[in-house]
């Protein structure tokens, strides 16, 4: 197959371009560089934004279920059978039943706020993994009535309790007596710690389901279920459709409704960091601007001679367009060459590094990781590549339609 004419040249300018003009040849090494530069700088800090914000889902979601379905009103009577129900459907993985809200927790005149879960502890282990993250005591055992909580690791160190101390457990309800409204409180004995290596750890605990039932004044009914699902990307989809299966008024609250604030941020982070890398991108494709206008300026010559010989305006815009590209598409597939194993093995590099040097970048006692976190999505190298490619098309556009409205005549009487 023949190779077009434009392409021919434009090839040829571009491995031909150092050998008249040192400068020229200069800012073509820097804009391809620059170009390399962007694209690795894409590829691997935004495979580490993913692998962060799939470390954040991981952990967190490890003790908060996918999503929940309240009864009406917040209670749920005959929920025996709605588990039986939903533990049957499609796409529902574990479904177990939950007492509790907002709650106060009090010891040695420290006090701190938490999210009071009050659960069935077998049927729990279905929709999350408290009982896997346990790093002291025990987890909550099946006889109720003794009264046990247990506690994430930053909340027990902030509380200053351990393993059989005892702490006070205060509800935003009053009870009514002779001597006026008090409100309800009950003193619990810590029986377990748990680490699930999220903010979590300092805002929740919890209790038996029955000692949450009388402490909450329930009788036998409960709040509503913990549901996880199969897939946690189907919840906001999934969920509705199985309190419709609930008694009417019920309300269906996924992770991304309880934990929304958390992940939004981690998102907007990663979208403004793209965005601030973009622009490394963006340099490098003004300066592929800059090597074509003069690029032109020093060819008009040769434009001259190849329009004399035939040429159409087209195919000179052509060539000059695949001069240009020609830098852009170098420096993006150098890129891609350098940034894909980066952004793979970065988090092995950068424990190489601290194994070398003696550092440690995070340290586990500040830090909820110990290495850096690494997720490369082709979805993303897909976008770099895309974005790259295009800024580079459009840096060639302006330059290559000047040397198209080169005229012969006027070009070479100075020739």
């Amino acid at each position: 197959m023949a190779v077009p004419l434009f392409l021919r040249i434009g090839i040829r300018y571009f491995y031909r371009a150092s050998g008249s003009d040192r400068f020229l040849s200069l800012v073509s090494w820097f804009s391809l560089l620059g170009m390399l530069i962007g694209t690795v700088s894409l590829i691997v800090v935004m495979s580490v934004m993913n692998g962060f914000e799939r470390e954040l889902q991981q952990r967190v979601l490890s003790v908060v279920p996918h999503g929940y379905i309240e009864g009406p009103q917040q209670r749920l009577a005959a929920w025996p059978e709605y588990i039986q129900q939903l533990r049957g459907s499609e796409g529902v993985k574990g479904v177990a039943p939950y007492v509790g809200g907002k709650a106060m927790l009090s010891s040695f005149k420290r006090l701190r706020g938490v999210a009071l879960y009050g659960i069935e502890p077998q049927q729990e282990r279905s929709v999350s993994a408290v009982a896997e993250h346990m790093v002291a005591g025990q987890y909550l055992g099946d006889d109720a009535g003794k009264y046990q909580i247990i506690l994430g690791d930053i909340l027990a160190r902030q509380l200053g309790v351990n393993i059989g101390d005892d702490l006070t457990v205060i509800l935003p309800k009053v009870t009514v007596t002779p001597f006026g409204l008090f409100p309800r409180e009950k003193r619990f004995q810590v029986s377990g710690v748990f680490s699930a290596g999220a903010q979590l750890d300092g805002t929740s605990a919890f209790i038996h389901i029955a000692d949450a039932q009388r402490l909450y004044q329930l009788g036998n009914d409960v709040e509503g279920l913990r549901i996880q699902l199969a897939d946690m990307f189907a919840a906001p989809d999934l969920l509705p459709k199985l309190a419709a299966m609930m008694p009417a008024g019920s309300v269906a609250v996924t992770w991304g409704d309880s934990q929304g604030s958390l992940f939004h941020a981690v998102k907007m982070e990663k979208q403004m960091v793209r965005l601030l890398l973009l622009f490394i991108v963006l340099i490098a494709a003004f300066n592929i601007v800059s090597i074509l206008s003069m690029a032109v300026s020093g060819k008009r010559g040769s434009i001259a001679v190849l329009r004399t010989m035939g040429a159409t305006p087209a195919t000179i815009m052509a060539t000059f367009v695949v001069y240009g590209m020609a830098t852009g598409i170098i420096g993006l597939c150098l890129g891609l060459i350098v940034g894909v194993p980066l952004a793979i093995y970065v988090g092995d590099l950068v424990a190489w590094l601290e194994q070398l040097s003696g550092m440690q970048i995070f340290n586990p006692d500040v830090y909820f990781i110990t290495r850096l976190p690494s997720f490369l999505q082709w979805s993303d190298v897909a976008v770099v590549s895309g974005f790259a490619l295009l800024l580079s098309l459009l840096a060639t556009l302006y330059p290559a339609w000047q040397a198209s409205r080169v005229q012969p005549a006027e070009a070479l009487r100075y020739e």
